[in-house]
């Protein structure tokens, strides 16, 4: 197998792991299920990830650096980058649904997966990183904010987030209101 079928076997196998998150959750992720799913076979599974939990945890750090690698695409504009940031995860087309109902599944596997807990904390705190420096590069000089205001509304912005993805998830909201209250909040800065 050439280094690029393999490459391909594994993002096949990756997919289809998701896929079984979707519908299922991750305790629904088994060796034989994702090769089913992927067309390979166990062993082709089981030479590129060992043990289910390699599986699981590779498909988390998959999921993250995907997001990273497709905001790294998008225009150096800090408006943009912001708006972005808050909305992506918004679950209003059956892919984003898609993406939020994985990244939810990993989320409750964090209680009880330290490994899996470590990288969603990391994306996360990367992300509010990355939401206080576009802040500041939006901030005007002697607005009197300080870094530490920065930070909070930061977080507040991204707990916002969070919280209206969760509701649209359960169709307590549509992704309309929930984009419209993150689109208000963004007006503030």
């Amino acid at each position: 197998m050439t280094a690029a079928s393999a490459e391909t076997s594994r993002r096949t196998i990756i997919r289809a792991v998701w896929t079984l998150i979707a519908r299922g959750g991750i305790e629904g992720v088994t060796f034989r299920r994702v090769a089913d799913r992927a067309g390979v076979s166990v062993g082709r599974v089981q030479h590129h990830f060992g043990t289910r939990d390699t599986l699981v945890r590779a498909a988390c750090a998959e999921m993250i650096e995907r997001a990273h690698d497709h905001y790294q695409e998008l225009p150096d504009d800090p408006a943009v980058r912001l708006h972005h940031i808050l909305l992506h995860a918004v679950p209003d087309t059956p892919r984003a649904r898609f993406g939020a109902s994985v990244w939810h599944a990993y989320l409750a596997k964090s209680v009880d997966d330290p490994q899996i807990a470590r990288l969603l904390a990391e994306a996360k705190h990367g992300t509010e990183d990355e939401f206080v420096r576009l802040i500041e590069q939006l901030g005007e000089p002697g607005t009197g904010r300080t870094t530490r205001d920065t930070r909070l509304t930061a977080r507040h912005l991204l707990a916002l987030s969070d919280g209206l993805t969760l509701r649209v998830l359960v169709g307590d909201l549509t992704g309309a209101e929930a984009r419209e209250s993150l689109e208000t909040g963004l007006s503030f800065l």
